[in-house]
Parts: structure tokens; C-alpha cells; sequence
């Protein structure tokens, strides 16, 4: 497949997969037709066999650990189509990877399982670019209807549908009790619930007692001893 706007280029300058270094070189452009081919081929299913494509056979290599890792690079192929780098991310080194909403099952790779959030870059490897272009067919794929996906919960103010329903249990709960108003906020608990005959006994403290004062005790103590 030519590119536009590009130079004719030939296919020794191409980066097909059995190649292990193609900086420099040219990614090939193929169809999502031909990806889909790809994916239910019997080679694809050497390299990934059921696993995410991101944790088959790609690693990022780090001089630190995981928790300080710093960001993912800003993008593995150049404006031209040309490889910047060997180790590239685990869908830029593929010949046949690119996110395209009509795959869907490309895109469930780099999900979290039963929803359409993304895996964090930082676990998957993706470039800043890839990740970018990930969330855009996302997005498409949920406008087109290819990729299924939760739809928010919506609260509704039923007040819209049913005025006189919410008028009346605003009425009752206004209304009086009888002859008595409800008691307000203000007013305590003793004086909405008066009940004289409960009397509760005042606790009187003990005085004159030397209890607290344990060092007296403490000395009076070391006397008997000595």
C-alpha cells in the first residue's frame, strides 16, 4: 500500500516483523481487513497465543523499579512512517497493529476486562501517541456501535413528572399535629418530653479523703518498713 504524499519507497527499507532492529526503517501499511486476517491467522497465535499482546512478548526496560518508572516515550514512529527507535511499543512493532474502531478486538487488549476504560500506559508500554489514538477509536467504536460498552446510571427529579405527587407529602409533612405545632430544632429533648416523676439522683463526690493523695500513703508506708 503507497503513502501519499510520500516517496516511493522499496521493500527492503520496509520493517516486517522477522526483523529484530528497524530503526530507521519503514513501518508497512495494511487494511483492517487484512489486520483481522491477521489476528485469527495461526502466526499471530504463535506469537500472542491467548495472552494481551502487551505482556506476550514485550517489556520495557528499566534501569528502576516498577512504582518509579518514568513516562512512556512520546511516540516510536516519526511523521515519515520511519521507526526512531529498535524497542518499540507493543503496537507500533507490530506490522499489523493499529487501532482502528472496526477491530474492536484489538482495542480489548489494552481494556480493563467488561468496561471501556484504558489500562494505565505505564503497565501496557503504549506511547504517548498510540494511547492517544486509543482513546479516539474508543470512542468511535461506542458512537458506531462496535464495541459494547456500560451506560451511566441517570438520576431523575421526579418532581418533572409528578408536581402534585411531591405537593402533597410536602403538605403533610408541614402540616400540625393536632393542636400542637412539631417541635423545632431549637427546642430540647426535657422540654418536649417533661416527665417529672423521673428523678435521677445527684452523685456526691467524697471529701476529705486522702485516696488521691498517694504519696502520703507512700511515706507513711516507708516509716512502718524502716
Amino acid at each position: 500500500m503507497e503513502r501519499q504524499g510520500l516517496v516511493p519507497f522499496s521493500e527492503d527499507d520496509q520493517a516486517f516483523n522477522h526483523l529484530e532492529r528497524r530503526a530507521g526503517m519503514l513501518k508497512p501499511v495494511h487494511t483492517v481487513e487484512e489486520q483481522i486476517e491477521y489476528m485469527a491467522s495461526e502466526a499471530y497465535w504463535n506469537v500472542y497465543k491467548d495472552r494481551p499482546i502487551w505482556e506476550t512478548s514485550w517489556k520495557r526496560n528499566l534501569r528502576t523499579q516498577l512504582k518509579w518508572q518514568p513516562p512512556t516515550r512520546l511516540f516510536c514512529i516519526d511523521r515519515n512512517g520511519r521507526f526512531n527507535v529498535n524497542n518499540a511499543c507493543p503496537v507500533c512493532r507490530d506490522e499489523y497493529f493499529f487501532f482502528d474502531y472496526r477491530n474492536p478486538k484489538l482495542m480489548q487488549h489494552f481494556l480493563q476486562p467488561g468496561t471501556d476504560l484504558p489500562i494505565s500506559n505505564l503497565k501496557t508500554g503504549l506511547c504517548i501517541e498510540q494511547t492517544v489514538n486509543l482513546q479516539a477509536q474508543v470512542l468511535k467504536a461506542k458512537e458506531n456501535g462496535t464495541l459494547p460498552f456500560n451506560v451511566e446510571f441517570r438520576y431523575f427529579d421526579y418532581k418533572e413528572w409528578y408536581p402534585e405527587l411531591w405537593k402533597n407529602r410536602e403538605d403533610e409533612a408541614t402540616k400540625l399535629v393536632g393542636d400542637e405545632e412539631l417541635p423545632k430544632r431549637n427546642v430540647s429533648v426535657d422540654d418536649v418530653y417533661q416527665n417529672p416523676d423521673i428523678v435521677f439522683p445527684i452523685h456526691n463526690r467524697d471529701v476529705n479523703t486522702k485516696w488521691d493523695e498517694w504519696w502520703m500513703r507512700q511515706e507513711k508506708f516507708t516509716r512502718k518498713g524502716r
